[in-house]
Parts: structure tokens; sequence; C-alpha cells
């Protein structure tokens, strides 16, 4: 997996599919057709559009679900206050915002997460 950072402060979306799927960030600003924030459902929508099996919906943390799937988008709201798109892989974070992080994430609470499959 290699990292890719966010251009823009709400393109954190774009990045994590970039990651997912190896193609530029632009490109996948351009088949999203947004360079704003993204929704689970636009996310959903572009892995669809380029062929990545994923899990039918985005799982929120809980007591039955109290850990990611190995590999997955991961809804994280931050400590600064804003909703946040991560990819975790491999047990490393590759977070568009703050880089990869090794060990526990600690920029804000995971909430829910999307199941990526290989």
């Amino acid at each position: 997996m290699e990292l890719v950072l966010q251009s823009t402060f709400e393109t954190c979306g774009q990045a994590c599919i970039a990651m997912i799927t190896g193609k530029a960030i632009e490109e996948v600003i351009k088949d999203m057709k947004t360079s704003g924030s993204t929704s689970i459902g636009q996310l959903i929508e572009i892995l669809d559009h380029y062929g990545v099996k994923h899990a039918q919906k985005n799982v929120r943390i809980s007591k039955k679900n109290p850990v990611p799937h190995e590999y997955s988008i991961l809804t994280v709201h931050t400590n600064e206050g804003y909703t946040h798109w991560v990819l975790l892989y491999d047990h490393k974070y590759y977070d568009p915002e703050f880089g990869l992080i090794e060990g526990e994430y600690t920029h804000g609470k995971i909430t829910s997460f999307l199941g990526i499959y290989e």
C-alpha cells in the first residue's frame, strides 16, 4: 500500500480511494466529479465504478462489531471536530492528512468502517 496525501482539506475520501485502486488522486477526483468532502455513499459508488469488492454498508463500531475489518475505510471523528476518512491496511493507518501511523490511532475516534475485500 502506498500512502496518498489529500490534495486539499476536503479530499481525504478521494485519497483513500486512490490508495485502494493505485490511481492518481486527480483521476479519482475527476471520476467522482468532486474535489469536496464525500459521503460513504459516494465512496461506495466509486468503489463499484472501479470494480473494488467491499462490504455492503458502513458498520458502526459497537460491542457487536468492536474492531474494524483488517482492510477498511474508517470513519473518524477527529479531535478537531470534523469527520475524516482513513484507510486501515495491514495493521497500519494510512491517514491522508496525518501520514502513515503505526500503533494506536490518536487523531480522533474511529466510529465506523467499510470493509474492503481483495
